[in-house]
């Protein structure tokens, strides 16, 4: 959002998928996670980082109807791959506290698609829904049954959202 923002040129249509202008709660923005949590996920990721970043799969497939399947997919992935270092997990942490995007809403003139799951615990529906309401060109497609990865819940539903968006006659 904020390159969109800032380079509207360079763009002819964006896509957010469990988007937000904020990750975490201030004034003015309760559609998101309170920072204690990051405070408890940085302590954490610090004791040992493989707990932490399972235990994160659980969290964002938590409300999912394929909850299960994915988390267990993505659980097998991780413990396939190098785990990225900590001091990076921890930046992102960091990014994910203090980064706020609200102020650039208005100047994110590209046509923009907001694929959300109904059932998202990182990023509640009610976020997705005000970005809907603050970007200029908005539209938000729901997927029903999925959290925070929609595209793993209900990949044809998904495609058939970026197909539409992305094959749409343009509008300048």
């Amino acid at each position: 959002m904020q390159t969109a923002a800032l380079a509207p040129q360079r763009f002819k249509r964006l896509i957010l998928v469990g988007g937000t202008a904020r990750f975490t709660q201030v004034d003015g923005w309760p559609h998101a996670q309170p920072v204690g949590l990051l405070a408890l996920f940085s302590a954490a990721l610090a004791r040992n980082p493989a707990d932490v970043l399972q235990r994160f799969v659980s969290l964002l497939n938590q409300g999912d109807t394929q909850a299960r399947a994915i988390s267990r997919a993505m659980n097998q992935q991780l413990l396939a791959s190098p785990l990225p270092d900590t001091p990076t997990l921890l930046a992102g942490l960091e990014w994910l506290r203090t980064v706020d995007l609200r102020p650039q809403l208005a100047r994110v003139s590209t046509p923009t698609l907001l694929i959300h799951g109904e059932h998202d615990p990182l990023m509640p529906l009610a976020a997705a829904q005000e970005l809907t309401r603050q970007l200029p060109d908005a539209r938000l497609e729901v997927i029903t049954g999925a959290a925070h990865a929609p595209f793993l819940n209900d990949p044809e539903t998904f495609a058939r959202h970026l197909g539409n968006f992305c094959h749409a006659p343009a509008l300048d």
